[in-house]
């Protein structure tokens, strides 16, 4: 779910950022537990989403305008100024603003080729909202105890159903003994190239008894619309 991969690419980026010189903070999704936590003295970072309304405009595109708030919490053990909170915010901005680098990007591309990952890196622009410290108004709450330094921002996030939209390679284009490493493979791939398919983009799947060619990057079921009939020049 591309919920699930933006915050957990982003509480990567945040700790690859915060923690890069041997600081103690922790990251994750937002909980009121960690207000029962007086003894512990680091930073906590907490990840909140707000209500998300998806929209779509045909069955293979998911749309909604996502808002979330990253919360800073520090209680009355931390033994350094509050003031901490704003060199944390400006790293947590770093995280979340600013792009992929060319180099993600690449080791991204690098390791769906290879078949580490099937996760596309979320190259989604972001726009902070608001920050500013938050205030419990009730008393007697644990909440109290603690310094919270909350900031919201928003992003567009997309949910695509890959799996209405690809193209199988039919089993009448070559066989599997012919992918034997040696000229007849070199020939079947030139052929498949001419057309636009690229041997090492697809992945092997058994589909009704049937072993069937995939793209790598397709994630879901496998459910199959539509077959294109691929006639190559035959491989003798």
């Amino acid at each position: 779910m591309i919920l699930q991969q933006y915050y957990e690419q982003k509480k990567e980026k945040i700790d690859s950022i915060v923690n890069a010189n041997g600081n103690r903070v922790r990251i994750g999704l937002y909980s009121d537990r960690i207000f029962d936590e007086e003894d512990e003295d680091e930073p906590v970072i907490m990840f909140k989403y707000s209500d998300v309304v998806w929209n779509t405009s045909s069955e293979k595109e998911y749309k909604a305008d996502v808002c979330f708030s990253v919360y800073i919490v520090l209680n009355d053990k931390f033994e350094k100024d509050y003031i901490e909170s704003f060199e944390l915010a400006r790293q947590v901005d770093q995280a979340i603003l600013l792009h992929p680098n060319r180099s993600e990007i690449r080791s991204n591309q690098e390791a769906i080729s290879n078949g580490d990952t099937e996760i596309e890196l979320i190259k989604n622009s972001a726009l902070k909202v608001m920050e500013g410290q938050y205030t419990v108004e009730e008393d007697n709450w644990k909440k109290n105890n603690f310094y919270i330094w909350e900031i919201k921002y928003k992003t567009t996030l997309i949910e695509k159903e890959y799996k209405k939209r690809y193209t199988m390679i039919s089993n009448n284009a070559f066989k599997k003994r012919q992918l034997d490493g040696g000229e007849k493979e070199a020939l079947v791939r030139k052929n498949l190239l001419a057309l636009g398919y690229d041997l090492d983009d697809y992945k092997e799947v058994e589909y009704n008894g049937k072993k069937l060619l995939v793209f790598k990057k397709v994630k879901e079921e496998l459910s199959i619309n539509n077959t294109k009939e691929v006639v190559l020049n035959d491989p003798k």
